[in-house]
């Protein structure tokens, strides 16, 4: 369909909506509130939705198997149609942040892993399985992906991220939206960018608090994935950021949503809350008195649709009618609303066929493809020549919470912490949801129109709400019938033996004598390790989870210590979705392996990794810092900041552990022979950047060449180095190619002391090699005048090897 003739169809639609059936369109709703015994009751629906409703929140999570999802979806859409006045479909969201967030769809690493792939083809390969999941069942607009860059390791979230870099950030989140959106939303899922703006970088990494950044910062780094998502993917959805930005909440800032948002960066699409966004603006934001104000302040603002239930947006009728909003406002936000439904095609095919929808999950192409992104997210971080272990290394013990772990290895917003967090609600448990809390327009936070966003409120979070991991697993493991622990998967190859040693959290030691005992009566040692990412209980990791220290949690750290002390060889499998502070208590491990999260596929991935048949060549997307004080660490930091500014604490070193970019092999690489097809160019120019790469070792592996570049002398300070560019390239032993960089210079803009975007004139260092640290081959680009540009148009770097 048209632009043309959806823009005719949305006015002509819009103008028989009374302003009830308006509201009605920007709100969304918990669809597990209005479900009965049998399914969707027609009763509570008359209730809760009587003139329809803008979006349903999480469908994913109604029905275990896609035929019954895709039933009751269908239940949900018709009853809509047939029994409001005007018959508007429903959006239906889900989570997608790793493959749809749904117990039969094909699941992968958690994003951090993703991004240390640094294979943007296969994230969009992977949206691409999510979308064609998320279709197949009722499903049409996912809040993924994350596009927030993370310099600080306490946050909590860091696992939803592709790292601390922008450029790396823009890539990945390009991949995945065109692999969601495909090139017709018809046939593809709305993506949401998230979370517009600068919610990753807060004061002391608490979650949802102030965002203490400049514009420059704002603009340069954390809009550039969001501009590179909307200019060159087509980026359909926003959400907004909880945090505050100099003095204002951003759900309550046009400068943020409407004028940075779709004046400068280009965004024509829908911007969606972040769950209860509108009405923290009341409480804890206070600039709102009331509810009913603090929607009328977020609609204003661009905020389209409230999520996940109308608390602020319900009384929008009301304000028009006062002559305290403007019916245009809400007219443009509705307008918006609807053009999005006809663009997926859901006013015209409202329902799916549910005897076909189970066809579209778990094909073996994409069960494959998990199995290869989870191989290629796997950093080797040291390696002393222990690793790949021999065939006839004798008896390995598995030692550490994370041995005979499933929930263990996956992150938050998968079904397994779903699962978790559905056990810890069904009996009660006390907590508080960040985020989704009930509100009332009088103040009293007791409950909310949602039932459903109640019951979740008391058990997100909290720290009480710890389920017997042997429960917790079967539950998992119902989930994914063919997975088995790292345990069970190192002992595919060799005789093992297993012990936890102690618990992931609690600081009770009692079990570290028996894993010493272990260690003693082995010849290798496998320590797996970790924090658990999640939502309650006893998960370290994951939204609202932040830190003031990034050791191991508990006991683990005693743990390491004296089974390393045992004197076996030892290696050291890290399992987390954050950079920890892991060198000190590993220092005596022979080889350190990072995963991220992995899902399903880990198991098997790492046991294959440890005994060669996987050589291990993802790099890290986040720098390690050399201790919590030293966070945040990034290595894009400013002339005259960070690890490059020869400054120490008085107590260490201020330089990264392991630095972005770090990822040893089984074997090893050389890179030569820079070149450049221009040493001067005029500004804007595309100028191809080359090297060779070669397989001077004995395994083949994979290569992931870095391109950075640095402005010599900027007119305010820049970057000592900025990712530029980078291809994973597989090479045999004794292999070599030549891989090349068309690296636009246009990419070197920069607002200046005017706030002008400008290329300037001068000279700028190239940089190849292997991670931000080791750059062996540099040259110098002069450019020979400065520009002047309306916006970006250059985001990512083509790359090929001839």
């Amino acid at each position: 369909m048209s632009e043309s003739s959806i823009a005719e169809r949305v006015a002509e639609l819009l103008s028989r909506m009374t302003l009830e059936e308006k509201a009605a369109q920007v709100v969304g709703v918990f669809p597990a509130a209005f479900m009965g015994p049998t399914g969707p009751d027609p009763d509570r629906m008359s209730q809760m939705i009587p003139h329809g409703v803008g979006h349903l929140c999480m469908g994913g999570g109604l029905a275990r198997r896609p035929r019954d999802l895709a039933l009751i979806l269908n239940t949900i859409q018709e009853w809509i149609r047939d029994n409001t006045r005007l018959g508007v479909p429903a959006m239906v969201h889900n989570e997608s942040l790793c493959g749809l967030a749904q117990e039969s769809a094909t699941a992968f690493p958690t994003a951090i892993g993703l991004a240390a792939t640094f294979q943007p083809r296969l994230i969009e390969q992977m949206a691409a399985v999510a979308s064609r999941e998320a279709r197949a069942v009722g499903i049409n607009h996912v809040l993924s992906p994350v596009l927030d860059v993370n310099r600080d390791a306490r946050w909590g979230r860091v696992h939803e991220t592709y790292g601390e870099d922008p450029f790396l950030c823009t890539a990945m989140g390009i991949a995945f939206i065109r692999g969601m959106q495909t090139d017709d939303l018809s046939t593809g899922t709305v993506a949401t960018g998230k979370h517009f703006l600068g919610y990753s970088y807060t004061e002391g990494a608490l979650n949802q608090t102030a965002s203490p950044m400049g514009p420059r910062a704002v603009h340069e780094v954390y809009a550039l994935p969001f501009e590179g998502a909307i200019r060159d993917a087509g980026l359909a959805s926003v959400m907004n950021s909880y945090s505050e930005i100099d003095g204002v909440p951003v759900a309550a800032s046009s400068e943020i949503l409407t004028d940075l948002l779709r004046g400068q960066l280009g965004f024509g699409g829908c911007v969606v809350a972040d769950y209860s966004a509108v009405t923290r603006l009341r409480k804890p934001h206070a600039v709102a008195a009331t509810d009913a104000e603090a929607g009328i302040l977020a609609l204003s603002a661009g905020l389209d649709i409230e999520l996940p239930s109308g608390i602020g947006y319900p009384s929008l009728p009301d304000a028009v009618r006062n002559g305290d909003l403007d019916e245009s406002v809400l007219d443009l936000a509705v307008e918006r609303a609807l053009t999005q439904r006809f663009q997926v095609g859901l006013m015209d095919s409202p329902t799916v066929d549910p005897d076909r929808a189970a066809e579209a999950f778990n094909q073996p192409e994409a069960l494959e493809l998990a199995r290869t992104i989870t191989d290629a997210s796997l950093v080797l971080l040291e390696n002393d020549g222990i690793l790949p272990l021999r065939r006839d290394v004798g008896t390995v013990a598995v030692i550490g919470p994370m041995a005979d772990t499933l929930r263990g290895l996956f992150a938050a917003y998968t079904p397994a912490a779903a699962v978790e967090l559905g056990m810890a609600m069904s009996r009660g448990l006390e907590g508080s949801m960040a985020g989704v809390f009930g509100a009332s327009e009088d103040g009293d936070d007791s409950s909310s129109p949602d039932p459903t966003l109640d019951a979740v409120t008391k058990v997100f979070h909290s720290t009480g709400a710890i389920i017997d991991p042997v429960e917790l697993d079967q539950a998992v493991g119902d989930i994914y019938p063919n997975m088995g622990t790292i345990a069970d998967a190192i002992a595919q190859h060799t005789p093992v033996t297993s012990t936890r040693g102690c618990d992931w959290t609690r600081p009770d030691e009692d079990g570290i004598d028996e894993a010493v005992a272990a260690a003693r009566a082995a010849d290798v040692v496998v320590l797996a390790v970790g924090e658990k990412t999640g939502w309650v209980g006893d998960a370290t990791g994951g939204e609202g989870r932040d830190r003031k220290t990034l050791e191991l949690p508990g006991a683990q750290p005693e743990l390491v210590r004296r089974v390393i002390a045992a004197g076996v060889p030892t290696v050291a499998v890290v399992v987390s979705g954050r950079p920890l502070d892991i060198a000190e208590d590993l220092a005596g491990a022979k080889a350190i392996l990072q995963v991220w999260h992995p899902g399903p596929e880990g198991p098997k991935a790492i046991a294959s990794a440890l005994f060669g048949e996987v050589n291990p060549g993802g790099k890290l997307p986040v720098s390690f810092p050399a201790g919590v004080g030293a966070s945040p660490t990034y290595h894009g930091h400013k002339h005259g900041s960070g690890f490059s500014s020869d400054r120490a604490y008085v107590d260490g070193s201020s330089e990264p552990i392991w630095a972005f970019g770090h990822g040893r092999s089984y074997t090893t690489f050389d890179i030569s022979d820079l070149t450049l097809s221009d040493t001067s160019a005029p500004a804007g120019d595309v100028v191809v950047i080359g090297c060779g790469v070669k397989n001077t070792g004995d395994r083949a592996g994979d290569e992931v060449v870095q391109l950075y570049v640095r402005d010599l002398v900027g007119s305010v300070t820049r970057p000592v180095r900025q990712l530029a560019g980078f291809h994973r390239v597989p090479l045999d032993p004794g292999e070599s190619c030549r891989v090349e960089f068309e690296f636009d210079t246009s990419q070197l803009a920069l607002l200046n002391r005017d706030f002008e975007l400008v290329v300037e004139e001068g000279d700028i260092e190239v940089m190849v090699g292997q991670s931000s640290t080791d750059l062996p081959l540099r040259a110098n680009l002069g450019l020979t005048n400065s520009l002047k540009l309306d916006h970006r148009t250059s985001f990512t770097t083509p790359s090929r090897v001839v």
